[in-house]
């Protein structure tokens, strides 16, 4: 329902949003996303889909040099199959997050480098389910994330004829990249109780974004992240809550990869 009246509503919100910020576009892009994780203890992976929408401004396309900015916001949704390795289990589990992010550079129609301060929030909901070997229940339980995270990259743009650097490029590309300022994560376990609450470290990533114009105001746009959730720092001890194996549980490693459909105002 919030998806649905976002599509209605936003090409109309476009132009005023526009008239505020000089040289500035605003975009929706709806799209999908292949998600991954990997834990090592337990043992365990999960992959699934999930859909996106995703509204932003910004003045990218403007042909002096000078200041650019944007500011983008995400929700996304989608189900992922689960799989536990010691206890052979096999479930599904839900998942529905925003995110925004808030980008700072320089540059003009062809080229820029840029900063990025960014929050993910998401919430995990794993389903119960019966471990076949011993008929005993696997209890589902409900996972809240956040991470607080900054970019640095740049970005070339696609031009048929020659880019500030001298050559063609058929397409645009951004990357550069990405490490975690705050990462915390709570596993609850029912009843309200929090089996485990903690900030966790986290290691610098890579990401990479490809996209392609096309009839003027459309664009295809291919992209990859990861987050990279460590073991938690020594000195966060006093702030942990929750017994061991439900804290190793909060560890692991997030694969994303997207393809979005986008059409500027």
């Amino acid at each position: 329902m919030v998806a649905f009246a976002f599509l209605v509503l936003f090409p109309g919100m476009a132009p005023a949003v526009s008239s505020i910020i000089p040289h500035s576009y605003t975009k929706i892009g709806i799209g999908t996303e292949w998600f991954s994780w990997e834990s090592k203890e337990p043992a365990a992976s999960e992959a699934g889909p999930r859909l996106t929408l995703t509204l932003s401004a910004d003045n990218f396309q403007r042909y002096e040099r000078g200041v650019v900015f944007g500011l983008e916001g995400k929700i996304y949704a989608g189900k992922a199959d689960m799989e536990e390795y010691s206890r052979a289990v096999e479930t599904t589990s839900d998942y529905y997050g925003m995110r925004l992010e808030g980008l700072f550079g320089y540059g003009g129609n062809r080229t820029n480098v840029f900063a990025v301060l960014g929050a993910d929030a998401w919430q995990r909901s794993i389903h119960d389910r019966m471990i076949s070997d011993d008929d005993k229940l696997f209890e589902g339980v409900e996972e809240k994330h956040l991470i607080v995270y900054g970019k640095l990259g740049g970005t070339i743009r696609e031009y048929d004829y020659y880019t500030d650097l001298g050559f063609p490029l058929p397409f645009e590309i951004s990357a550069g990249f990405k490490f975690p300022l705050f990462v915390s994560a709570m596993q609850d376990k029912g009843e309200g109780k929090a089996e485990a609450s903690l900030p966790l470290g986290g290691s610098n990533t890579i990401f990479v974004r490809l996209s392609k114009r096309f009839w003027m105001k459309y664009a295809i746009s291919i992209y990859s992240e990861f987050y990279q959730i460590d073991n938690l720092s020594e000195s966060f001890n006093d702030s942990v809550t929750g017994d061991e194996e439900s804290i190793k549980r909060l560890q692991k490693d997030i694969s994303i990869f997207g393809l979005q459909l986008s059409r500027r105002f």
